[in-house]
C-alpha cells in the first residue's frame, strides 16, 4: 500500500508539473524582470517533471514485490542483478516498467542525438565560415550577404558572424550593440542551456509543457544577451538595434505575413523591456524562486532515496 501511495503521489505531481504549472509559468510577467531566475525555475520543472513521471512509473512496478516500496526496490534490484528483474510482476507493472525504460531511453537517446548532430553542424558551419569571411570587424567574422544577420557559433573557439547587410544597416553603437548580444550567447553557453529544452520536447512532443519550456527558455536566453548588451550600451540602443535588425530582415527575406506577426511579437516583447524597463525582482523573491527551483529538484530523488533508507 505504501508503495501504491509514493507512485500515486510521484505521478500527481508529474501531472502538475506537466499541466498547471508550466502554462502559468509561461504566462508570468515576472519572468521579464528575472530572466535568469525564471529559466532556472523552468529547468526544475522539466527535469522534476520528468523524474516524477519515470519514478511514479518505477514505482508502480515494482509495488507487487513486497509490502513497502524500499523492500520493492531493494528486491527489483537485486532480481536485477541476477538477471531476473520481471520476477513477481504482472503485466501491468511490466507496461509501466517498459514505459519508464522508454521514457528515459528516449530522453537520452535524443538528447545525445540532438548534442552530436549540433557539434558536427557547428564545426561544417564553423569550417565554411573560416572560408568565406572577407574581413573582420571588431572581433567577427564577416559574410558577403545582402540580409542583415548577426549570430554565435559556440564552441571551444567561438566565432561571432555578421553579415556586409548588417554593416550596411546598424550606426557603429548599434552594431557594438549586436555583437555584445551575441558574445553573451558565447560566454554564457546558452546552447547548453537550450539542449536539454529541445531534448524533452523532441522525445515527448505529446507533452505541451515541454515545448513551452522549450520556448520560454529560447526567449529568456535571448533577454539575458539582452541585458548583458544593454548594461554597456543602454537600453535604447540594443532596442533600435533590434528593431532595424528585424525590419531588415524582414524586407530581404519576404517572410510570409504570419511569420513576420511572430517574429514581431518577439521583438515587441523584447524592445518594451529595453526601453520602459519594470522594477527588478527583489533579491528575496528570486531568493524564493532559486529555493523552490532546488526544492523540485530535490523531490523526486528524496522521496525515492528515503525509501531506501
Amino acid at each position: 500500500m505504501a508503495g501504491v501511495c509514493v507512485a500515486a503521489g510521484l505521478l500527481a505531481l508529474g501531472a502538475v508539473l506537466l499541466g498547471p504549472l508550466p502554462a502559468l509559468l509561461a504566462r508570468a510577467a515576472w519572468s521579464d524582470r528575472a530572466p535568469r531566475a525564471a529559466l532556472a525555475l523552468w529547468q526544475a520543472v522539466t527535469g522534476a517533471a520528468a523524474l516524477s513521471v519515470v519514478g511514479g512509473l518505477l514505482a508502480v512496478a515494482v509495488a507487487p514485490l513486497a509490502a513497502t516500496l524500499h523492500c520493492s526496490l531493494r528486491v527489483f534490484a537485486a532480481q536485477t542483478l541476477e538477471g531476473d528483474p520481471l520476477r513477481g510482476m504482472g503485466a501491468a507493472e511490466i507496461v509501466a516498467l517498459a514505459w519508464a525504460a522508454a521514457v528515459v531511453g528516449g530522453i537520452t537517446a535524443v538528447f545525445g542525438h540532438a548534442f552530436a548532430r549540433q557539434v558536427r553542424a557547428r564545426r561544417r558551419h564553423r569550417h565554411r565560415v573560416d572560408l568565406v569571411a572577407v574581413a573582420r570587424r571588431d572581433g567577427a567574422l564577416v559574410v558577403e550577404h545582402a540580409v542583415p544577420a548577426a549570430y554565435c557559433l559556440p564552441g571551444f573557439r567561438p566565432r561571432v558572424v555578421v553579415t556586409s547587410g548588417l554593416l550596411a544597416l546598424l550606426e557603429p553603437a548599434e552594431l557594438a550593440a549586436v555583437l555584445d548580444h551575441e558574445r553573451a550567447h558565447a560566454r554564457g553557453r546558452h546552447h547548453l542551456l537550450l539542449l536539454p529544452f529541445h531534448a524533452l520536447a523532441a522525445a515527448l512532443p505529446r507533452f505541451t509543457a515541454f515545448r513551452s519550456a522549450h520556448d520560454s527558455a529560447a526567449r529568456l536566453v535571448e533577454m539575458l544577451a539582452d541585458d548583458h548588451a544593454r548594461a554597456r550600451h543602454g537600453g535604447r540602443t540594443v532596442a533600435s538595434a533590434l528593431v532595424r535588425l528585424a525590419a531588415g530582415r524582414a524586407e530581404a527575406a519576404s517572410v510570409p505575413a504570419p511569420a513576420l506577426g511572430a517574429a514581431e511579437r518577439s521583438v515587441v516583447a523584447r524592445v518594451r523591456r529595453l526601453t520602459a524597463p519594470a522594477a527588478p525582482m527583489p533579491g528575496w523573491q528570486r531568493a524564493a524562486v532559486y529555493a523552490g527551483s532546488a526544492a523540485l529538484w530535490a523531490a523526486t530523488p528524496a522521496v525515492l532515496g528515503g525509501c531506501l533508507l
